[in-house]
């Protein structure tokens, strides 16, 4: 199995203390409370947390996340995530309804559209 392809499942009913570190993706179901450093993407689930830095390629972030997170790839905020902290990533999206309260540190282009001069 290539690396794009493995992915490691902390399963609903875990609760770990601990660091995670490897090639390829992780899916957390459950409760970690310690830092996590992966080489593919991260998934948070609806209802799971984590307590802790994290960097990996990318993060879908549906449950809870109080720590700083850094990805190479986009990040996305589900609209049942709760994010306090500070995030890094070449994308970040927000959907309506998520709860967050951090410091974004990214590239962006904003258009203001064409303003005229009087």
């Amino acid at each position: 199995m290539s690396e794009s392809n493995d992915l490691s499942v902390l399963g609903p009913a875990t609760r770990l203390t601990g660091r995670i570190s490897g090639r390829g993706g992780l899916r957390i179901e459950g409760t970690l409370k310690g830092d996590v450093n992966i080489t593919g993407p991260a998934e948070l689930t609806d209802g799971a947390s984590l307590a802790g830095d994290l960097g990996a390629s990318s993060l879908d972030l549906g449950g809870n996340l109080i720590g700083t997170v850094t990805t190479t790839g986009p990040i996305i905020i589900r609209s049942s995530a709760v994010l306090r902290g500070q995030v890094k990533g070449s994308e970040v999206s927000i959907e309506p309804g998520a709860k967050v309260s951090l410091r974004l540190d990214t590239a962006f282009e904003l258009d203001l559209g064409l303003t005229k001069k009087r």
